[in-house]
Order: structure tokens, then C-alpha cells, then sequence
């Protein structure tokens, strides 16, 4: 069985990100609002408590994307408030497909499983996690078949 969660780096892009979001907001408020106003506090008191609720969730956003593959299914949980499960058989699965950022993103990478009846996405996983679940999913001996009758 392997266990796997989103990749730590999607964790501190967005925290990045919604920090960088948060201090342009400020920078906004002050620049453009009157020195001493009752504006200008009650937006810079909302943004800091929108930045750290962003933060907050960039770590909780982590914990809560996590995937199981065991000798039946593959598994993906995801969700903070509403757990969501989807679940594949292995004996169903079709195809897969590693699916690459269009911006360089050391270290991260995404599957996407086709199955008959749907489809889905592993997103922002591990190279190393990546790696293991197609080494389980796609044996090289299926590889080499696929090769000899000319499908690949």
C-alpha cells in the first residue's frame, strides 16, 4: 500500500502567495485611502485577518490531499470542511497519464488515472510518489508487450 500526501512546496507557493496578495492589499489601502480614517483601519484590520485565514488554510489545504493505493483501488481523499473520496478500482484503470505544470516546478508533478466510467487527478504530488504509483500501476512487463504489438 502507498500512502501519499500533496507536495510541501504547493504549501509554501500559496502561503507566498497569499502573503504577497495580503501586503499589496495593505500597501493599496494605504496609498489610496486618508491618513487616520476609519477606512483606511477596518481595511488594513481585514486584510491582515484575510492573510492569516490564507496562510491558515495553505497548511490545512495540505493535510487534507492525501492518496491511498492498495492492491484493490486507488483512493484520493481531499477537502477541509467536506471530505470528498473518490475512489478507482486498479482492475478498471485504462490508462494514466503524468501531466507536467506549463511552469517549472522542481520536485512536483500530477497523474492523471482514466478509468471506464471517469477519470481522476492525483494534482501536485511528489516526483518520488509519481514515480511509485506508476511503477505499480504500469509494470514494465505491460510496457513491453504494448511495444512488441506496435501500441506504443
Amino acid at each position: 500500500m502507498i500512502v501519499g500526501r500533496v507536495s510541501r512546496w504547493v504549501q509554501w507557493l500559496i502561503s507566498a502567495a497569499v502573503l504577497l496578495i495580503g501586503a499589496a492589499a495593505a500597501a493599496a489601502a494605504v496609498f489610496f485611502t486618508h491618513p487616520y480614517s476609519a477606512l483606511r483601519s477596518g481595511l488594513i484590520i481585514t486584510i491582515i485577518i484575510l492573510t492569516a485565514a490564507g496562510v491558515v488554510y495553505s497548511g490545512f489545504f495540505r493535510r487534507s490531499c492525501r492518496f491511498r493505493l492498495t492492491n484493490e483501488y486507488i483512493e484520493f481523499q481531499s477537502g477541509i470542511l467536506y471530505q470528498i473520496t473518490r475512489r478507482i478500482r486498479r482492475s478498471s484503470i485504462m490508462a494514466v497519464t503524468e501531466v507536467r505544470l506549463p511552469f517549472p516546478m522542481p520536485g512536483i508533478s500530477s497523474l492523471l488515472i482514466s478509468a471506464m466510467g471517469g477519470s481522476m487527478l492525483l494534482p501536485l504530488l511528489k516526483v518520488e510518489d509519481v514515480s511509485q504509483i506508476l511503477q505499480v500501476l504500469l509494470p514494465e512487463q505491460q510496457d513491453e508487450g504494448m511495444a512488441e504489438q506496435g501500441n506504443v
